[in-house]
């Protein structure tokens, strides 16, 4: 039998360079990351300062004040207005005629719970939706459209309908979900998403 010799002699690799890529500071996925965490917690920012004027407001319709001169807001607002509007504001005096207190303590419990919801983030898609009929509502009833417009008398169109249009904003935009309470909620109860998130 006849042995065969192996050459064990081994050739190294030639070496191959090493390569780094480093990407430029635009475009990466960290600045996308770091830019959309910071205008999440900007619009929570701005929805949690949103739900400390309506704590405020809130806080001034429990007074005793507001309950006992409801009937009389409603009154002044009517007045001066075009003969077209009458029977808007007639309308409404004649739901809350006699019933006041009861409506003096639902526009409270409202903007409460706007305060509180905005604040936490809390039913996010429902929150904002009942913010804009209530804005416009306080507009059109309590503010009389702002008006009645008068040379002289009119300064503005009235606040509520800005505030309406700052909750179309955040139903819009809505980008701060994932600093709320929604967010928590969701985690375990994921249908959560059609009372909290615009988009499902």
């Amino acid at each position: 039998m006849k042995l065969q010799m192996i050459d064990t002699d081994v050739v190294a690799a030639a070496p191959r360079p090493l390569r780094l890529n480093v990407k430029g500071p635009m475009g990466t996925a960290h600045e996308s990351w770091v830019i959309n965490s910071r205008r999440a917690m900007g619009l929570t920012m701005l929805r949690i300062a949103f739900g400390v004027i309506w704590a405020v407001d809130a806080s001034l319709k429990w007074q005793p004040a507001f309950r006992a001169n409801f009937q009389q807001i409603l009154s002044g607002a009517a007045q001066g207005q075009p003969g077209f509007l009458g029977w808007w504001f007639g309308l409404w005096q004649l739901v809350v005629s006699g019933r006041a207190p009861l409506f003096s303590v639902l526009t409270a419990s409202t903007e409460t719970y706007l305060a509180i919801a905005l604040m936490t983030g809390f039913a996010r898609r429902f929150t904002y939706s009942l913010g804009i009929t209530y804005g416009l509502f306080v507009w059109s009833v309590a503010e009389g459209f702002g008006g009645p417009y008068m040379p002289g008398t009119t300064t503005d169109v009235g606040a509520a309908i800005i505030y309406s249009l700052l909750f179309i904003a955040f139903l819009l935009v809505d980008a701060g979900g994932r600093f709320s309470v929604d967010h928590l909620i969701e985690k375990r109860v994921p249908a959560w998403r059609w009372v909290s998130e615009f988009r499902c």
